[in-house]
């Protein structure tokens, strides 16, 4: 049962749009940095998630003061942690020099003249005590609500609460945010996974992270977390890294096999139900040989239970392409390329036939 919490004590008020900043570990970020500088920010929010749409409204209709923003005091300075998307639309209207840094000034220039803020505009904004404080709000809105971040925002920002010292643990997050203890545990372990693949194997992360739903599909499958040593969601330690040190090996076999090496070389996954035939191949001690030396996820499973099942396999894949093949014979009888193409399928059956006999 879920533990009612109390709202988080806050106070509501306006502040001059210049003594707010965006948001360095912002969750949405390519990759949050609490060192990036705030014009960085600005060029890559405006490049990623269209804050010109944003402003385009606040030039038609003002900004809507009940939609303030949320923010923190750290170091001095009221750091926006919910609506930095907002903040740049804002900044954008106000300040000439960040309109240069942005993709279309042009147009940024029009919408400025319309919108009249300049960057003592008084924001309307929520100070809230920390960053814990916030999750079930951000959690509401991004995650189990009404505007949902990307797959790997939402675990970069549960794996961020969670290793919070003041959260009790994956309880309380899985309260703050509103999913099950067993999602957050699940998407806690797939971050660190990643992480711990940079920071300590020295893998590249970028696909993974980019393709963060496949991943976490991939990491669903008891047979692809055995191989790479990943724990079920439950055995999940919080601070800890999921997987053993002898895993990179392993996880870097996965990481391409599902997102490809240099130049896409070795993926082996084109759409979701090759995740399954994945599990089915590395769950075998022979498919996974063939697929670590082909990688080819067909010829891995073909090497499934040794040559005995691999010839069988092949035998009834050969049996049923030409009993389809004979309902459309009628029509290209004497197609020579088809004429050509039955007599080398008979030339193969004979050496089979030969082969069965016992025959010299």
């Amino acid at each position: 049962m879920t533990r009612a919490r109390k709202p988080p004590r806050s106070q509501r008020t306006h502040l001059p749009l210049n003594q707010l900043r965006l948001d360095p570990r912002n969750p949405r970020l390519p990759s949050p940095r609490p060192s990036v500088g705030q014009r960085e920010l600005i060029r890559i929010i405006d490049k990623t998630y269209d804050p010109l749409a944003i402003a385009r409204s606040i030039a038609e209709h003002t900004y809507f003061e009940s939609e303030p923003l949320i923010v923190v005091q750290e170091r001095g300075a009221y750091t926006v942690v919910e609506g930095n998307r907002r903040l740049v639309a804002l900044r954008g209207l106000a300040e000439p020099s960040v309109r240069k840094l942005l993709e279309d000034p042009e147009t940024w220039d029009e919408l400025a003249e319309r919108a009249s803020i300049d960057d003592d505009y008084q924001v309307p904004i929520v100070i809230a005590e920390s960053r814990t404080q916030v999750a079930p709000i951000i959690g509401y809105r991004h995650i189990s609500g009404i505007e949902p971040w990307d797959a790997f925002a939402k675990a970069r920002f549960i794996a961020y609460i969670v290793d919070r010292e003041e959260v009790a643990g994956f309880d309380e997050v899985a309260d703050l945010v509103g999913d099950s203890r067993t999602e957050v545990m699940s998407a806690y372990r797939n971050y660190k996974i990643l992480v711990q693949g940079e920071k300590e194997f020295g893998l590249r992360t970028a696909e993974a992270a980019a393709e963060f739903g496949v991943f976490t599909r991939a990491m669903s499958s008891n047979a692809v977390r055995n191989y790479i040593g990943a724990p079920q969601p439950r055995f999940v330690v919080r601070g800890d890294s999921p997987l053993p040190d002898n895993a990179r090996r392993e996880l870097r076999h996965l990481l391409v096999w599902l997102f490809g090496g240099t130049r896409s070389r070795g993926k082996v996954i084109g759409e979701s139900r090759d995740l399954s035939r994945l599990g089915r191949v590395v769950a075998s001690d022979d498919g996974l040989r063939a697929l670590v030396e082909t990688s080819d996820l067909e010829a891995a499973e073909e090497a499934i239970g040794g040559p005995r099942d691999r010839l069988v396999r092949r035998l009834t894949r050969a049996r049923r392409a030409l009993t389809a093949a004979a309902q459309d014979m009628d029509d290209f009888r004497t197609d020579d390329q088809v004429v050509a193409l039955v007599a080398e399928c008979a030339q193969a059956l004979m050496i089979l036939e030969v082969s069965v006999n016992g025959e010299a």
